[in-house]
């Protein structure tokens, strides 16, 4: 079983693969003590690191954000159903939803009104949907990160010459020192995407998650292989391009929770300017660009370059669709003179309606189901 497992690893760690002809893995080790080159074991550690942001991220929501959110008047409504065999198997069975005929029946198995029924099912919905607390706090986090993230990257790679002139990536690879604020940059960065891969199940679900998943993998997978590969230059210009947008998105988001709709917007605008700069033309135009041309001039032809540019291309497609989708918001203000609705929202058990009371029309909500039942909150939320 050893012989097989160490057969398994040398065959994923193969040079023919990883590095271009002639290189071994000796190459990319540190023989200066001044010098560091990164190794695989450290940035292991960005696991750990996701898990803590984790405890963070709960303390700093409950005793920072919580008490914020409540002073800007975001309520945590209290949501309770009377437990009911019936109802709950039917509820379940039919995903939240019931006919006019389901509620008939219903109604003569449990022996309650139709509009008890009603109630009871809209009530059940309400339990199962996201508050606004809970996208509030979501989303105060995500600002945090993104915008502390952003700041301290400008911080530590402004006087850096490959930030401007993108073949200094290269020039002189791979024997190219990381130093600590670079490390410790590339750590939180891969720890903090680690940590919305483990909390993508408890957090606010939308109509892309599965687009966003395939985002976290693939953003972890990049910063991964340009780590061992020793490819951070690049790579850190990647993530600087990509959390310089996201931070207003959650700020536009924050503001839309706590129902401030003229700030919500106002931060809206800035984000599709920059996300548009930064995500359609900067990324492709410069950096997809260096790595398929001018990477190439100065380290020899390898077998992982091409799923190097593979991945950045798969970031590429998944900002482009949600370009269509952003732009889509956007067209709503010329429209309709305000943003209104999300073509990305949350799902139907997750919509806005949570945060507010209001009984459903008898016979339209429950023939509908719940698209009846979303409220005037459901105007906008936008991508990550």
């Amino acid at each position: 079983m050893a012989a097989q497992w160490r057969a398994l690893c040398d065959s994923f760690w193969s040079t023919k693969f990883w590095l271009p002809d002639g290189y071994t893995w000796s190459d990319i080790q540190s023989k200066d003590n001044d010098v560091y080159l990164p190794q695989v074991a450290d940035i292991n550690m960005s696991v750990v690191v996701g898990l803590l942001m984790l405890v963070v991220r709960y303390l700093y929501e409950r005793l920072v954000i919580v008490p914020f959110a409540k002073f800007l008047g975001i309520k945590e409504r209290k949501r309770y159903v009377q437990p009911n065999p019936v109802l709950e198997k039917a509820y379940s069975s039919n995903k939240g939803k019931a006919s006019q005929g389901d509620l008939q029946i219903l109604s003569k198995k449990t022996e309650l009104s139709i509009r008890e029924v009603e109630r009871w099912f809209f009530k059940r919905r309400l339990m199962d949907s996201q508050s606004s607390m809970k996208k509030f706090r979501e989303c105060s986090w995500h600002f945090l990160f993104y915008f502390s993230a952003f700041v301290y990257g400008v911080y530590i790679l402004w006087d850096r010459d490959w930030i401007w002139d993108t073949k200094y990536s290269y020039i002189g690879w791979p024997n190219q020192h990381v130093d600590n604020p670079l490390y410790f940059f590339y750590l939180v960065e891969l720890g903090f995407y680690w940590s919305l891969l483990f909390s993508s199940l408890t957090d606010v679900k939308r109509k892309d998650f599965w687009e966003m998943t395939t985002h976290h993998l693939i953003t972890i997978t990049l910063i991964y292989f340009s780590w061992i590969i020793n490819f951070v230059r690049i790579g850190a210009l990647i993530i600087l391009v990509h959390d310089v947008s996201d931070y207003w998105m959650a700020a536009a988001k924050m503001a839309k929770y706590s129902k401030h709709q003229s700030v919500c917007e106002a931060l809206f605008t800035c984000f599709v300017v920059i996300w548009i700069v930064t995500r359609m033309i900067v990324y492709p135009f410069r950096v997809l660009r260096s790595v398929v041309f001018e990477l190439p001039e100065f380290v020899p032809p390898f077998s992982s370059h091409k799923m190097f540019v593979v991945l950045l291309c798969g970031l590429l497609m998944l900002h482009t669709i949600w370009t269509y989708l952003i732009l889509k918001i956007a067209l709503q203000k010329f429209t309709h003179g305000e943003l209104q609705k999300d073509v990305r929202s949350d799902t139907e058990s997750d919509s806005d309606m949570s945060d507010e009371d209001s009984e459903p029309e008898p016979a339209k909500a429950t023939m509908n189901g719940t698209a009846s039942l979303r409220t005037r909150n459901n105007n906008i939320a936008y991508k990550e």
